[in-house]
């Protein structure tokens, strides 16, 4: 329980409602780990001097009991030495006081060390009589008449022949000097456990600071990049494993942003260039229109070309409306069940007259019986970006097929032409927006480098992908792939 209550009082918020600082909290680790291992190793330290203070003083009490039942057994007669309170003059003066004192059978006192009985009382017969016959005697710790702690051990001592010796005899160490030992020893441990206290505070706090410059590093790094300094990097050398790891993600969050960054910046230069064109257009005409007066075809003339002006301008609008839209995923798709042949001929259809009018013929293969779960304005759009590519890019005479099969839950519709084909260096680049790969095309109102794009978009939207393959001289073939059930395209979209 002390444990989590520390554990809880480091993790919790601080003064200011705030959480503590990873350097803050590594210092009240340490300082509070370090010091609890100081704190238990004096501690067993503590309670070792004490059972050795003890064990030393049994020692020293035994050794005088068995000196002094030598004595007795030496005396001549079995008479009783006479004890005095002269101390030898070897004797170290902090050496503690010990007494000894005879007693017979019926714990009557035959002699003692003087001044032993202004200090301990003689025990009772009760008490001698609950002695054992041990060797080592009965040990009790008792306090004096003066309040000194006293060690005492008490033994029966045998009787032998007529002049039997005493009964009992009793050995008591004074041990008010180990008391004051202990005393200045504990005063001592608790000045180094403060001081120990400060030392791993501030040792904690040295190796928090050294454990958290390199974060530092990464922070200050990190600030100095704007959006014109994306190309900064963090370095990572000298970087441990784990804060490697982290700047390397961070690294490579930086890369997908210079990119993003460029794209938005050629998107936006590519719709200004792609609108200065009709409005520059427009504007010319506008001025024409009023540099002089007109006749009435003639203003007709420049009214409907203004027209297929803002007709272009409209559709290029809506076309990046439309991919907005889709990047934010913004829109629900309308999902229905499509029978996929009806709708490659509708498609036919449609663009029948613009490709006759090329030169070119349209052919249309697929299974009856052929569902999928689509958009139909969105899967119409997609294939007809397809298809009015191809014819723009078909040879005259030649043929644009339209294909579509089911393989493996998805549907596969393939839009193939024998045109001019796309050069290998132009492949990667050809769904991005306002890219094209024949410069030298004109730049009609059909050809604004959206197509593709839109296409890619439609089919990311429906959970599916589009691929292109081409060589140049024999045609290209773009294949557009999509999920036949919806439950396929939601395990997508997640």
């Amino acid at each position: 329980m002390f444990w989590k209550r520390v554990l809880d009082r480091v993790n919790a918020p601080g003064l200011t409602g705030r959480p503590l600082s990873i350097a803050l909290r590594m210092t009240l680790w340490y300082a509070l780990s370090s010091f609890a291992l100081v704190f238990v190793t004096t501690g067993l330290l503590y309670w070792v001097l004490v059972n050795s203070l003890y064990q030393e003083d049994l020692r020293d009490l035994a050794d005088n009991l068995n000196n002094a039942r030598l004595l007795l057994i030496s005396s001549p007669g079995a008479q009783v030495p006479i004890f005095t309170d002269q101390r030898p003059a070897w004797a170290p003066q902090q050496q503690p006081e010990i007494y000894l004192r005879v007693l017979d059978a019926a714990a009557r006192v035959i002699t003692e060390t003087p001044g032993m009985s202004g200090e301990l009382p003689v025990p009772g017969r009760a008490e001698l009589a609950g002695t054992g016959n041990s060797e080592t005697g009965d040990r009790h710790d008792v306090f004096s008449k003066s309040g000194k702690p006293f060690l005492t051990l008490i033994v029966r001592v045998p009787n032998a022949g007529k002049n039997a010796p005493p009964g009992y005899m009793q050995v008591a160490m004074d041990r008010e000097h180990d008391d004051y030992l202990l005393a200045q020893y504990r005063q001592r441990l608790w000045l180094m456990l403060g001081v120990s206290m400060t030392l791993c505070c501030l040792v904690g706090y040295l190796i928090a600071r050294s454990g958290m410059k390199p974060i530092e590093n990464i922070s200050h790094s990190a600030a100095h990049i704007r959006s014109t300094t994306l190309h900064e990097r963090i370095d990572t050398n000298g970087l441990p494993s784990e804060l490697r790891e982290l700047a390397d993600t961070f690294n490579g969050m930086l890369d997908r942003l210079e990119q993003a960054f460029q794209h938005i910046s050629q998107f936006s230069d590519n719709v200004a260039h792609e609108l200065r064109t009709p409005i520059n257009n427009l504007r010319g005409e506008i001025e024409v229109a009023l540099g002089r007066g007109r006749s009435e075809a003639d203003y007709r003339d420049i009214l409907g070309s203004c027209l297929e002006e803002c007709a272009r301008i409209s559709r290029l609008i809506q076309t990046l409306l439309f991919l907005a839209r889709a990047d934010t995923a913004a829109d629900v798709l309308q999902l229905e069940d499509l029978d996929v042949a009806r709708e490659l001929t509708t498609i036919e259809a449609y663009y029948e007259a613009a490709a006759a009018e090329s030169g070119v013929t349209l052919c249309v293969s697929s299974n009856n019986g052929l569902h999928a779960q689509l958009d139909r304005t969105l899967f119409q759009q997609a294939v007809g970006n397809l298809v009015s590519n191809a014819i723009a890019h078909s040879r005259s005479g030649s043929a644009v097929h339209l294909a579509a099969a089911a393989d493996h839950g998805h549907l596969t519709v393939s839009v193939r032409d024998s045109g001019s084909g796309i050069a290998p260096e132009h492949l990667p680049h050809v769904f991005e927006r306002f890219y094209r790969a024949d410069q030298n095309l004109p730049k009609s109102s059909q050809n604004l480098g959206l197509g593709l794009a839109v296409v890619k978009s439609i089919a990311t939207r429906h959970g599916g992908s589009v691929d292109i393959s081409s060589v140049v001289g024999s045609g290209t073939d773009v294949r557009l792939v999509i999920p036949l059930q919806r439950k396929t395209y939601a395990a997508a979209a997640e």
